[in-house]
């Protein structure tokens, strides 16, 4: 294929979608779509290699994974070296451990399934993640790997027709998962991060290389528009709370093959100069654009204007010295491509050097970031950000693993709640006197307050929380306690909550009701008193929270002196906090005999909530109870059975 100034358009007006969506720009909510239109694109090219070769009796798979090797690998490489640099330097053995894992993973092109295991491509904490961007790069190479096979195993089966029914058979089965999948009542991480429901995207791009269409000029023009149009839709108008991928991605796979099938190389929106210099560097400027988004969120300078528009400067920058000191010189030119300087690496050593690297990465996560790096102060406060629950459990998933209708009778406690349920659990196993397996059941439900009838504006929490709120409320011969523990106050105080709002049971075709503060305590008063009408209910009062992440800030201080003294918050700033919440929860006492579980007398002695204690942070994030810290609180949950068998005598 001759060198198409359209394509290489079309790839400027993707990377920018990302860029700008990444770095938080007014208007661009949907530029995440800009991975979609790589994807399409892609595919067409894929495909088009594959078959011209084939047809020339050229193809060789070997060849087709070194071209798709230099292509990747070299920039790919690059990045995660001098991220390994930086990251020695810089930061902190958890930190560090994380970005081996991270780099790994990227060389080994299977981050998107690392990711997916960890957490949404949305989610908070994915501002941290130096190399999240790479899942797409792991998704492009799996499909690699697997698309050539399937098309020469069914082309020497079924032929050249067999083989166009096959891909058209294999996109439409994507599709219908995606799209399924997507729904976020399913298995909407999955569906973003997997090949399965992201296959679709690159075999449109292929059908459209199969099925080429060449009308006239002014038709061309004519779709071109539209496609260009229907992405930067997308771009304008969508926002990370749509279900994606699902039925919307359609907009911009179908806007990029549009494009494709117009094959317009002198296009006033893709031909000109700034957009062609864009789409040659786009892919470097992929790379590099996110670790300076993750960069303003590391050092705390994600709020200002300046900083941002200088990381946007630099991932640019950055792209384009990977493009000229790396790309170009170990890709292939294209027809009407010059090379910045000429080439001289060859795909050997890049594979040795790759390698090596993701050899590195591995040694670093299982080293634990390398923490000889500093003082043993520094690993014992940082190392907290690993001292999680073992034993999570996620009983609102697809199936149910944790069949609670019978197996809450069997337990002699039930946790229920969000994250907050989860911290704390070991706790309460602990506290369980002659405990043995089985004795604690949890039902996290993250994200979601334990309230009957709240829902989220993608539609999570509600189902989740009726059904298990319905079962724990419902069996009268049931009388195991149930202890709920929530983050009470981001519930009560957040804008997130906006996104919220609360069903009528009784009227469900009726218009929701919007969030506030009053209606949140009257459903958690009337949630609670449900299930109190059944069994003993045990609410804990907010658990103190801080607003920096407390292990990583003890160990940053620990950097500087070793013997920093401990963090902590006053008693009144907790109060500050809380108070509204903690009136509501007296209020559910005083109404249907709610017995409520105070943390403060065993976290806040002497006036201050501790952080941390003989220089371990109690915390593994800025409010999740670590489980170090969680075993302060076993004297409280002891009350819980201490109660039970004094009612039972």
């Amino acid at each position: 294929m001759n060198f198409r100034n359209d394509i290489n358009g079309l790839r400027a007006f993707a990377v920018l979608a990302v860029v700008l969506f990444h770095f938080d720009v007014p208007g661009f909510k949907g530029g995440f779509l800009g991975v979609d239109v790589f994807f399409v694109i892609s595919g067409y090219l894929m495909t088009d290699i594959i078959f011209r070769r084939i047809a020339k009796g050229k193809f060789s798979v070997i060849e087709f994974y070194a071209d798709r090797a230099r292509r990747i690998i070299p920039a790919l490489a690059f990045l995660c070296f001098a991220l390994t640099v930086f990251g020695w330097l810089v930061l902190l053995p958890s930190e560090f451990r994380a970005f081996g894992k991270a780099a790994g993973s990227s060389l080994g092109f299977f981050s998107n399934i690392v990711y997916w295991r960890e957490a949404g491509y949305f989610d908070v904490r994915s501002h941290l993640k130096w190399l999240l961007h790479t899942w797409s790069l792991s998704v492009e190479w799996q499909f690699y790997l697997l698309y050539p096979l399937g098309i020469l195993l069914v082309r020497k089966l079924f032929g050249q027709r067999g083989t166009v029914v096959a891909l058209v058979g294999a996109a439409l089965v994507s599709f219908g998962l995606c799209v399924y999948l997507s729904d976020p009542t399913k298995w909407p991480t999955a569906a973003f991060f997997l090949l399965p429901t992201r296959a679709w995207e690159m075999l449109a791009g292929g059908l459209v290389c199969l099925f080429p269409i060449r009308p006239g000029r002014p038709v061309r023009r004519a779709m071109e528009f539209a496609g260009i149009a229907m992405i930067m839709y997308g771009a304008f108008t969508f926002n990370e709370d749509n279900a994606w991928p699902g039925i919307l991605a359609l907009v911009p796979v179908l806007g990029t093959a549009l494009v494709l099938l117009a094959a317009r190389g002198r296009s006033i929106f893709t031909g000109n100069r700034l957009a062609q210099f864009i789409g040659k560097i786009s892919y470097s400027v992929y790379l590099w654009h996110w670790p300076f988004v993750v960069a303003l969120t590391y050092f705390d300078k994600d709020g200002s204007l300046p900083w941002r528009v200088g990381a946007i400067a630099g991932g640019f920058v950055m792209g384009w010295l990977s493009y000229a000191l790396i790309e170009s010189k170990t890709r292939k030119p294209r027809g009407g491509e010059t090379r910045a300087f000429p080439r001289f690496i060859t795909l050997r050593p890049i594979l040795v050097f790759a390698t090596l690297l993701a050899v590195g990465g591995g040694s670093i996560y299982a080293s634990q970031g390398v923490p000889e790096r500093f003082d043993h102060s520094v690993f014992v406060a940082d190392s907290e950000t690993y001292d999680t629950n073992p034993h999570r459990t996620k009983c609102h998933m697809m199936i149910d693993p944790c069949d609670v209708a019978s197996k809450q009778k069997q337990s002699r406690v039930v946790v229920l709640g969000d994250s907050h349920a989860e911290a704390i659990a070991e706790a309460v196993v602990a506290a369980v006197p002659k405990g043995k397996d089985g004795d604690v059941l949890l039902i996290t439900i993250e994200g979601c307050p334990t309230i009957y009838g709240i829902r989220r504006g993608n539609g999570d929490c509600f189902d989740q929380d009726r059904k298990y709120i319905d079962i724990l409320s419902r069996d009268e011969t049931a009388k195991t306690p149930v202890i709920i523990a929530n983050h009470w106050s981001q519930y009560w105080s957040s804008p997130g909550m906006a996104d919220f709002s609360f069903v009528n049971l009784d009227r469900p075709g009726q218009r929701p009701a919007p969030f506030s503060t009053e209606r949140y305590r009257d459903h958690l008063l009337s949630t609670v008193c449900r299930i109190a009408k059944i069994r003993p209910v045990y609410l804990v009062e907010p658990i103190p929270e801080f607003d920096f992440n407390v292990p990583l800030t003890l160990a940053h201080e620990k950097v500087k002196d070793p013997n920093a003294p401990d963090l902590s918050i006053t008693l009144s700033d907790y109060v500050a906090r809380n108070g509204a919440l903690l009136q509501a929860m007296d209020q559910a006492h005083e109404q249907c005999g709610i017995h409520l579980l105070d943390p403060r007398p065993y976290l806040c002695p002497d006036g201050k909530c501790m952080g941390s204690h003989d220089g371990r942070p109690l915390y593994s994030d800025f409010h999740h109870m670590s489980e170090y810290g969680n075993r302060f609180l076993v004297p409280m949950f002891r009350r819980v059975f201490d109660q039970n068998l004094a009612a039972g005598s």
